[in-house]
């Protein structure tokens, strides 16, 4: 288990040093220690986004966390050998998909093939990304996937590869594409040549072989791969980065921001917050880390509490382009003159939205600007953002 990861959470969560945490007798209490349900709230979700895991709500007691000794045994089960979280599986096509090779004989999709793709369905359900990497013509690949008995489709992969390249070739093309580390993979492949060859070039690769007179096998290592991963209500990931890969292939073409938002036809939205955003607001507050100057988190309770308080203003800003609806990207609560927090998704980084929420806060305040900086390791490299913008630091 990653304990190390979890206490540093745990100490920025708490405002206690990461040193005098480890010090403390492991059956301290964490009530003791500074510990409230409102930031118990925020160290699960921290979590949840720090390791791409969700946190049962059978497990979501408070008993079971009472103490540091109690944390660790309530979270092992979400750590399995203590591997790398896996996020995203590469799947051949050919004996993978199906049975046989398109384009050179009829490909069949028997009921051990369908079992198969059902567990894949349910995986990306869950939010495990799927990307093909096929070594055959993308239109021969292709055209098996419109057989009627195919339960998956196009859409449900990523990232879809299907060409003469070699294996080691494409996964580094998904690596960057994706942003993704390889430690994050798992690739399944019925060739032992090409599960070797991944091996050796990728060691963190986890490498599943597909033999379908081992079915059960091969699926329930799958299974237990990507255990780690619950379903989430977050909009659909695969779309997500679908359409986020869409943003990047433009980006190059352009010399300016302005330019390539232009292009993508962005619509920004920013104004005074009302009610019935204060929920998305709070998810955004509790899962933004690295555009959080402030490091604040609030509950969807707390937010409503200020548009009733005249001393408060909350900020929501919201964005969509060509490839799609962002939703709520970036907020910010003022007291006064005083910007008590402002975050960015890193959905939006490179597009110059901060400077439009910051733009909107100098238009509702005529008076100087003081802002509330708390430096994370997420969060230091805007760690000028205020002093560039005219805004002193508190």
């Amino acid at each position: 288990m990653k304990k190390e990861k979890i206490l540093k959470i745990l100490s920025e969560t708490i405002k206690i040093p990461l040193i005098k945490l480890q010090g403390l007798h492991p059956d301290t209490r964490l009530l003791d220690i500074g510990m409230t349900s409102l930031l118990f709230i925020s160290f699960i979700v921290k979590l949840e986004e720090e390791f791409n895991i969700e946190v049962l709500d059978s497990d979501l007691i408070f008993e079971n966390f009472e103490t540091v000794s109690k944390l660790f045994d309530t979270l092992e089960k979400y750590f399995p050998h203590d591997e790398p979280i896996k996020k995203l599986l590469i799947l051949d096509a050919d004996n993978v998909l199906w049975k046989g090779i398109s384009g050179e004989e009829e490909i069949v999709i028997d009921d051990a093939v369908m079992e198969f793709q059902r567990l894949l369905l349910a995986l990306y359900e869950k939010g495990v990304l799927l990307c093909l990497c096929s070594k055959n013509q993308t239109s021969l690949v292709e055209k098996a996937f419109q057989s009627p008995k195919m339960l998956l489709k196009r859409e449900h992969f990523t990232v879809f590869l299907a060409n003469r390249q070699d294996k080691a070739s494409n996964l580094q093309v998904i690596s960057q594409e994706l942003n993704l580390s390889p430690d994050s993979f798992v690739f399944a492949d019925d060739s032992d040549y090409e599960l070797g060859f991944i091996q050796l070039n990728f060691p963190d690769v986890e490498c599943v072989k597909i033999d379908y007179e081992f079915l059960d096998d091969f699926c329930g290592k799958i299974s237990s791969l990507f255990s780690g991963v619950y379903a989430t209500t977050d909009l659909n990931r695969t779309q997500l980065y679908r359409e986020q890969k869409e943003r990047e292939k433009e980006k190059h073409l352009f010399t300016s921001v302005q330019e390539y938002n232009d292009s993508l036809k962005t619509q920004i939205t920013c104004h005074i917050a009302d009610i019935g955003e204060c929920a998305r607001l709070s998810e955004l507050s509790n899962r933004t880390h690295q555009f959080n100057l402030s490091n604040m988190q609030y509950s969807r309770e707390e937010l409503e509490s200020f548009l009733k308080d005249t001393s408060h203003t909350v900020l929501s800003l919201a964005a969509q382009d060509k490839y799609g609806d962002m939703g709520i990207v970036g907020m910010a609560v003022l007291h006064h003159a005083t910007i008590e927090a402002f975050m960015l998704s890193c959905r939006v980084f490179d597009r110059d939205l901060e400077h439009v929420l910051l733009n909107k806060i100098k238009d509702l305040i005529n008076s100087p600007l003081y802002g509330v900086y708390s430096q994370t390791d997420k969060n230091k490299q805007f760690a000028d953002f205020y002093s560039s913008n005219g805004v002193t630091i508190i």
